[in-house]
Order: structure tokens, then sequence, then C-alpha cells
């Protein structure tokens, strides 16, 4: 894990992250102004980008926000991990917005953001918030950034973070739904339950009848044949029944699947091989790196070369935010003095 170094930052800017880092643990009420005049959120807006930086200083997770983020998940090594959404409803309008240029800045050349979160204030008081410390934006994504926290002995955890997020937020909300429901009646009922998640995964039935009729009741990256374990994937997310065309699926392993998934595996568009992420290069996963895709014998039920083209492209995006980066690397970072 990197450590945060706020010493290649205009003093001024170091001296207002400061602020929130020494703070980090504590609860606050709007934040005032420092000394010298400068502000460290802004209330119109949760993202703060001073005039003076060209990064954005602050984020403030708000209770009334229109949008799901902002859920603070921890990990047993002590740091932490959230998303937050852009300024901008539309994930294509992202650099219309000075706010969310200044945070891809921050991405940039790893420099941490301020972040507070609303409190549940009583009734006809003003709002209070935490002060989480500081936090590093490490990727975009969709219209959402994504941070990671830094500890209070200033290190950061470096990662897929963007992944991590999704599959934190889904089992909280499994979790959710599997409290509010009551416990299965007997054993057939739970027995029941089981198999129901299982076909939810597999996915739609005509859909998945289509590909295993396709890909000749194999995987199409591994070869496995046991039909129970092999299911219908979504190369693009599903939208309706629109996207159950068999251009638009894999059948694939379900462990496949989930990696197709999370985006630590691919298929090349110019070659139509299978491409592993480099954070799997010392697992048995690694082997299938380079493998050819199976396809099927009629060509309008292989998978389209423009939906390829959008996976692969997310696919990089992630492997970039992947990458390690040395924060104390020159020319990672602009000089601010």
């Amino acid at each position: 894990m990197p450590p945060v170094d706020l010493s290649g930052l205009a003093a001024s800017h170091a001296e207002r992250l400061r602020w929130f880092q020494e703070r980090a643990g504590t609860t606050t009420g709007y934040p005032k102004r420092l000394d010298d005049g400068s502000f460290l959120v802004t209330r119109p807006k949760g993202i703060y980008k001073p005039r003076d930086l060209p990064y954005a200083l602050s984020v403030r997770i708000n209770l009334d926000s229109p949008y799901d983020d902002g859920a603070i998940f921890a990990r047993e090594d002590q740091t932490w991990y959230f998303s937050y959404h852009q300024e901008n409803a539309d994930p294509l309008q992202r650099d219309r917005e000075y706010t969310n240029k200044g945070l891809m800045e921050c991405i940039r050349h790893a420099v941490p953001v301020g972040v507070l979160r609303e409190r549940r204030a009583g009734r006809n008081r003003p709002p209070e918030y935490d002060v989480l410390g500081l936090a590093v934006p490490v990727s975009w994504e969709a219209g959402y950034f994504f941070f990671e926290g830094v500890r209070s002995d200033g290190l950061w955890h470096r990662g897929d973070t963007a992944s991590e997020v999704l599959v934190s937020t889904a089992e909280a909300q499994n979790k959710s739904t599997a409290d509010a429901e009551p416990p299965p009646s007997d054993d057939y009922d739970a027995r029941l339950r089981v198999v129901r998640q299982i076909v939810a995964r597999r996915g739609q039935r005509a859909f998945r009848a289509g590909l295993l009729l396709a890909y000749g009741g194999r995987c199409a990256i591994t070869g496995a044949d046991v039909e129970a374990v092999l299911e219908a994937a979504h190369l693009r997310s599903y939208r309706g029944d629109n996207s159950n065309v068999l251009s638009n699926g894999l059948l694939l392993r379900a462990d496949v699947h989930t990696m197709l998934d999370l985006r630590l595996l691919a298929i090349e568009p110019s070659n139509r091989r299978v491409r592993v992420s480099q954070q799997l290069a010392k697992t048995s996963y690694w082997s299938l790196d380079g493998t050819q895709l199976a396809e099927p014998a009629a060509e309008n039920q292989r998978p389209a070369a423009a939906v390829l083209e959008a996976v692969w492209k997310l696919f990089l995006e992630a492997e970039d935010g992947r990458k390690p980066t040395d924060p104390h690397d020159p020319s990672k970072r602009q000089d601010q003095r």
C-alpha cells in the first residue's frame, strides 16, 4: 500500500487537506473558512473544486442524495472505500462539469480529497458531518468515481476498487433481502430457494437454451461440458428482452462468467482471444490467457464485433485502474509549488 503524500502540493492546498486528515474520526458542523479565508466545502455542490486549484478538494456524502452512492465499506486492514456519483446525471457529460474535471485530475496524479459524511440531525437542528479523513480518487466508471480511504498512518489500498464496491454493494443488498425474508418453512423450501438463485444466475431460459444449442453445450472459453454449471452470460449488461440475442451472449462456466462480469477477463476483438487481468497472473486462471474463443458455426450467432469492442474498452479501463502508481514519481504529479 502506498503512503499518501502531500509534499508535492502547493502549501495552501496541503494545509486544507490536513484539516480533514487531523480531524478524521470526529464530528463537526458545516466547516468554516480557514484563517486565510479559504473554503473547505461548498453548499451548492457535493464536490468542491476551488478556483485556485486544478484538483477537487473535498466531497460531501449527503443523506438526501438522489444517487445510490456514499456507502462506506471497510476492510480488515482498516482501509476503506466507496463510490460517489459525478455531477451531472449523464456519464457522457462528465467533462462538462468543472467539479468532475477536478476529480479526474486527482485520479491522474493520486491527489487525495477530504471526505465528509452527513449525520442524521435532530428536528430543527443544523446538519452535522462525520469527518472521514482523506481518500484518494482512483478511478471513474459509468458516472461514478471510486475512492480509496486513507488510514490513520497515511497508507491506502491500490486495487480494483470499482469491482470491490460493486461486490460489496451486491452483498449488502442480498443480505438486506435475506434478512427481510422469513426462514425456510421446511427442507423443500430451503432447497427451492437455492435452485431459484441458480436459475436466476443462469439467465433467461430461452436465451440460455439458445446459447447451449449454439455452443454445443460447451463453455466458449474452457470447453467445460457440464450443463449444470454453464450460464448464459450477457456481454453487454442486461437491459430487457432486446439484450437476449445470441450475438450479445456467451455460454460460460459459472466462475468464468463471474470473471467476465467483474472485468477480470475479456475477449480481444482483433483476434477473438481471451485476455485475463494481470491481477490473476499468479493464479490458475492465467492459463486461460490467449485461449482462442470457441464460436458457433453460424456467423449471426457469434458475438457481435461492436459488442466485443465495447466490453474490451471497459476491460482496458479496469486494467488501467488496477495498475499500481507511485505518488512519489514527479512525472505523475504536477508541480504546484
